[in-house]
């Protein structure tokens, strides 16, 4: 399983943060939310750091905020919008690109890699950085 220490190491975060702070429940921390999902992306991003990926470009930080706003729309899936699922600004949450978005968009010419980025990917040796 590739990353599997990384992985390891979030739900061993996960599972200490619900216990510290939600009484072990993620429940608890979708009702603290009260039915907001952009609160739900700061809440998540602010109690569970694996999910606060953030960067600095050019001096300026950049937040994605992509796991965190992935965990809303699946909740409101899971729920079908219902019960913990209605978020009422549902429709706040920005596009969240993974890995294939861009992958397509190189694919059809409409992104181009750098030289040295197209080389790390090659032989997989991009750093994880963590704030």
């Amino acid at each position: 399983m590739p990353l599997f220490e990384e992985r390891l190491n979030v739900m061993k975060e996960v599972g200490q943060t619900l216990l510290d702070k939600y009484e072990g429940s993620f429940a608890a921390v979708i009702r603290k939310c009260e039915k907001r999902g952009i609160r739900l992306v700061e809440l998540v991003t602010n109690d569970f750091p694996s999910f606060n990926d953030t960067a600095e470009f050019e001096g300026q930080k950049v937040a994605m905020f992509k796991r965190a706003q992935i965990v809303v729309s699946d909740t409101w899936l899971l729920f079908r919008g219902q019960g913990l699922g209605a978020f009422i600004d549902i429709d706040q949450l920005t596009m969240f690109a993974d890995y294939r978005v861009p992958q397509s968009m190189a694919y059809f010419g409409a992104l181009e890699y750098s030289e040295s980025l197209t080389e790390k990917l090659k032989k997989q040796t991009l750093q994880i950085r963590r704030p």
